[in-house]
């Protein structure tokens, strides 16, 4: 049976497959005012994730637990095991796809420069993260990303990018997946961006050619277009009008969506945003994912591995607060054997000091031993119950 944590880890959770969008952005919003220092944010297109401690009890009156309809508040081992899931892929749309990895790293990085990183959250992703380093040391070849979903979404309503131009609005980290996805399927790529010098960075990578971000009546030449925008997408009614005209599919990664409401009402089915993806994703989009059978032992190794952490970190403090209520103890029974010998000699004195401090040692020897030996926290528990630490 695992060991249970002493101070659990608590995971507040909202997820594409059961919160839309905009209950995501709100959540996240007032995770980064009323979560408190220490904790860990992870906001990606498709999961507003934080993480932090909560008391012996599980409880605490600083934590925003009211998360959003379709939310889910994890406590304990059941946080830890999804927080190493979350590391190793094993809980995103592409099983074992690299992006999370990376906004995982980058999350965890903000946490530790802006303030005061709980020691349990930052173990406990440095665990996840070398877990999840080595579940994608096992793949090889090209892995799938959220780009090939969203390609294979365009492919089943509008068919194959092949021989077809496609149009990537960003050039940022997605913007970039997207039009490699799309080169490396047979796509002429052009990306549109507000850096004219990026979107040529992209280009050079993949072939193709760049647009400004409102290409006008330009844009009815693209089969498809690929937007992963971190903020909305303003083009103008002669854009707008041409795509609603020649009503290409659209696929919006952005989270919140960057294509104007009006151009995504107009689009209807052809339009498809970073939800859409999650929601309609079928057995045949996971088809080249199946998971490497040896995750769920990384999964389950590496969650012990933290757990027993936790339990010798918990026995290594009440080890430390144990000698030093000794100390003080012995430290106070001398204090008034001295006021009751005031002539006491200076050599009787250090004699009996020595052998005060040899007896706390001998007397202490071998709970120190058992635990230093306690992998499950059990014997920490009970010398802090028996010493009131």
């Amino acid at each position: 049976m695992s060991p249970q944590v002493r101070r659990p880890i608590v995971a507040l959770v909202a997820h594409a497959r059961q919160v839309p969008a905009v209950e995501r952005e709100r959540f996240a919003s007032r995770l980064r005012v009323e979560l408190h220092r220490g904790a860990l944010i992870l906001e990606t297109c498709h999961r507003v994730e934080a993480y932090t401690t909560s008391a012996d009890d599980g409880t605490s009156t600083d934590l925003p637990l009211d998360v959003p309809a379709g939310g889910r508040v994890l406590s304990g081992n059941v946080a830890v095991r999804h927080a190493v899931s979350v590391a190793t892929g094993s809980d995103s749309i592409v099983l074992g796809e690299d992006q999370i990895l990376h906004q995982l790293r980058e999350s965890l990085e903000v946490a530790r420069t802006s303030g005061v990183l709980d020691p349990e959250i930052d173990r406990l992703f440095a665990l996840a993260l070398q877990a999840g380093r080595r579940a994608r040391s096992w793949r090889s070849g090209r892995q799938r990303s959220l780009a090939d979903v969203a390609l294979d979404s365009v492919a089943r309503t509008s068919g194959s990018v092949r021989g077809r131009e496609i149009l990537v609005v960003g050039a940022g980290r997605m913007g970039e997946l997207m039009a490699r996805a799309a080169a490396a399927a047979g796509a002429s790529v052009t990306v549109a961006n507000r850096s004219t010098e990026r979107a040529r960075a992209v280009t050079a990578a993949t072939g193709g050619g760049t647009s400004g971000l409102d290409p006008g009546t330009g844009v009815d030449r693209f089969a498809a277009i690929f937007v992963a925008l971190g903020g909305p997408w303003v083009i103008g009614e002669r854009t707008i009008a041409a795509l609603l005209a020649r009503r290409p599919a659209v696929v919006d990664v952005s989270v919140p969506s960057a294509v104007p409401a009006a151009l995504a009402v107009g689009l209807g089915s052809q339009m498809v945003t970073a939800d859409d993806l999650v929601l309609r994703e079928s057995e045949e989009t996971r088809r080249d994912s199946v998971p490497d059978p040896r995750s769920e032992a990384l999964i389950e190794q590496t969650v012990q591995a933290y757990l027993e952490w936790q339990a010798r970190r918990d026995s290594r403090a009440a080890a430390d607060a144990l000698v030093r209520r000794a100390d003080l103890e012995r430290e106070a029974e001398l204090a008034a054997l001295w006021k009751k010998l005031p002539t006491l000699d200076p050599e009787s004195r250090e004699a009996i000091e020595t052998m005060t401090r040899h007896l706390a040692a001998r007397l202490l020897r071998q709970p120190l031993e058992r635990l230093g030996r306690d992998a499950d926290g059990v014997e920490g528990r009970t010398v802090r119950d028996l010493f009131a630490l």
